[in-house]
């Protein structure tokens, strides 16, 4: 996969997605285009370039702990934060399709601070490919369910990285999203430190009144996949996780593009 083969199944998206990124790189190399956060290399478009963008398709890493989805050092099974204090009780090993250290931190700045938000359909494209396997090795197509934005957040920002990702993976490749949470709190998560996310996030989220529920879907799937952006003390995922549960899923798999060791 390339700057300019993401391979939606959706045709007619395919071709309204060329159109637009044709003029967006026209655009770019009229107002002198973008640097490269890998190698500092001139580029339109994306911060990457066409020689880094391949790197960011290879995901994971070869010995993880079996639930948090860390990279293991020297550790076998569980990591050394999961042996001590995992938040993480309620769900399936979380799958971090990128370690949160050097460039990478700078590509997820740009994306979600500085909003360079022509990075979302590579992020989305990366989250299907783990999708697909997740589905083939189930052998069963899964629903997804995003971790919703703070209230006021899209109305602050225009966006939510979180809704955007799902944006692609509806409309892109026909995944059936399932927006069945809603967040109480509007604090946001960044400034806290651990023992507050830990302690405030536990109430932070919550399932949908039951009608809302009901026309969202008609019956309660036996297993999702659950999307964030980062995964940093689990806290979020596993608050999202277990009202998934009172819903009545038995099988939570989480899937993250970033995971902070």
């Amino acid at each position: 996969m390339t700057d300019t083969k993401l391979h939606f199944t959706n045709r007619l998206f395919a071709v309204r997605f060329f159109v637009l990124s044709t003029i967006q790189t026209l655009v770019s190399l009229v107002f002198g285009g973008e640097r490269c956060l890998r190698c500092s290399a001139h580029t339109l478009r994306i911060p990457l370039c066409k020689r880094c963008l391949p790197i960011l398709w290879r995901t994971g890493v070869s010995r993880t702990c079996i639930r948090c989805g860390r990279a293991l050092i020297s550790e076998i099974g569980l990591c050394t934060y999961c042996r001590q204090t995992s938040a993480l009780q309620n769900v399936g090993q979380v799958s971090a399709l990128h370690d949160y250290q050097l460039w990478k931190k700078s590509l997820l700045f740009a994306w979600k601070m500085e909003n360079k938000r022509n990075l979302s359909v590579y992020f989305a494209a990366i989250l299907y490919q783990k999708l697909r396997v997740l589905e083939q090795k189930l052998d069963r197509k899964l629903f997804v369910v995003p971790v919703p934005p703070r209230p006021g957040k899209i109305a602050e920002r225009g966006w939510d990285q979180i809704d955007e990702l799902c944006f692609y993976l509806a409309h892109g490749w026909n995944v059936k999203i399932l927006r069945v949470l809603e967040r109480l709190s509007h604090a946001q998560q960044k400034k806290l430190d651990r023992a507050q996310r830990i302690e405030g996030i536990a109430s932070s989220y919550r399932l949908k009144k039951q009608r809302r529920l009901a026309r969202i879907a008609k019956n309660v799937p036996d297993a999702v996949v659950l999307v964030d952006d980062v995964l940093t003390t689990g806290s979020t995922i596993e608050a999202c996780s277990r009202e998934l549960k009172k819903w009545g899923v038995r099988r939570i798999f989480p899937i993250t593009l970033f995971i902070v060791d």
